[in-house]
C-alpha cells in the first residue's frame, strides 16, 4: 500500500501548480465500449500511467460487466507506487478487508447500491481499518448525505451507475450540481471532489475543474486513445 493518502496524492499534485490532478482508471471492459485493456497488460498499463504523471491509480475489480478481479488489483498495487483505488459495488466488512490486504489505499462507497445505514457502517469501518472511503455520488440528495456523514473524499459520478454506462452522461452532471457543489465548498473546503465519467476531452477536465473539482477519473477516454500515455498528459495538463 502506498505511504501517502490517496486524496492526499490528488491535493500534492494540485497544489503543485504544474498539472490538474487526473486518477487514471484501470477498467478491462467498458459495458458500453467493451474491451479496453487486456487483463495481462493491466499492470503495465498502470505503471505506465504513474510514469506519465497519474497521482493516483483506480482499479474496477467487478468481474461481470467490467471484466475485474481481485487478483488483478493484487497484481496493479504490487506494480506501482502511487495510490491505488478499488472500484467495486462494496457493500461489507469483508470486501474492505479484501481490498486492505491487496493494497488498495481507497476504497469506493457508492450511495447508489446501499442504504444509509450501510453506508455509515462501510465508511465507520474504513476509518478503522485505516483505508480511505471515497464516497461516490451523483444526485444533490446523495451529495448532501455525504456531506452529513463526515466524507472528504467525494466523487460525483457523471453517469447513473446502475445503468452500467449506457445512459450517455456527461461532464454536465457536475454542472447542474454547481450551486450544490459552491456550497459543500463554502462549509467543508477540506473536502477533496473528483468528477468521474463521462470525462473524454481536456475541455471536459476544465470545465469539471471551473465547477468545483480538485480532480478528475478518466478510464474509457484514455485506452481508446492511439497513445494513452500522451493523450493523458493532455488531460492532465489541460490550459
Amino acid at each position: 500500500m502506498s505511504k501517502i493518502l490517496f486524496s492526499e496524492s490528488l491535493i500534492n499534485k494540485k497544489m503543485s501548480g504544474k498539472a490538474i490532478p487526473v486518477i487514471a482508471d484501470i477498467k478491462c471492459i467498458s459495458p458500453g465500449e467493451g474491451r479496453l485493456i487486456d487483463i495481462a497488460d493491466a499492470p503495465s498499463s498502470a505503471k505506465m500511467m504513474e510514469e506519465a504523471g497519474a497521482p493516483a491509480i483506480s482499479v474496477v475489480t467487478e468481474p461481470g460487466d467490467f471484466g475485474g478481479s481481485i487478483d488483478l488489483l493484487e497484481r496493479i498495487t504490487a506494480e506501482v507506487s502511487i495510490p491505488v483505488l478499488r472500484k467495486d459495488f462494496i457493500r461489507s466488512k469483508d470486501e474492505i478487508d479484501i481490498s486492505i490486504r491487496c493494497g488498495a489505499s481507497a476504497v469506493l462507497l457508492m450511495c447508489a447500491v446501499m442504504n444509509e445505514e450501510t453506508m455509515r457502517m462501510c465508511y465507520s469501518y474504513c476509518l478503522e481499518r485505516g483505508i480511505e472511503p471515497f464516497v461516490e455520488t451523483h444526485t444533490p440528495e446523495e451529495l448532501a448525505f455525504a456531506k452529513e456523514l463526515g466524507a472528504k473524499l467525494i466523487g460525483i459520478n457523471n453517469r447513473n451507475i446502475l445503468q452500467l454506462e449506457k445512459d450517455g452522461g456527461t461532464v454536465e452532471t457536475i454542472s447542474n450540481m454547481l450551486e450544490e457543489v459552491r456550497k459543500l465548498k463554502e462549509e467543508r473546503p477540506d473536502v477533496v471532489l473528483v468528477s468521474e465519467s463521462g470525462i473524454l476531452t481536456p475541455e471536459d477536465v476544465r470545465t469539471a475543474v471551473s465547477c468545483g473539482a480538485d480532480a478528475a477519473l478518466v478510464g474509457t477516454a484514455i485506452w481508446k486513445a492511439e497513445d494513452p500515455a500522451g493523450y493523458y498528459k493532455k488531460l492532465s495538463f489541460s490550459e
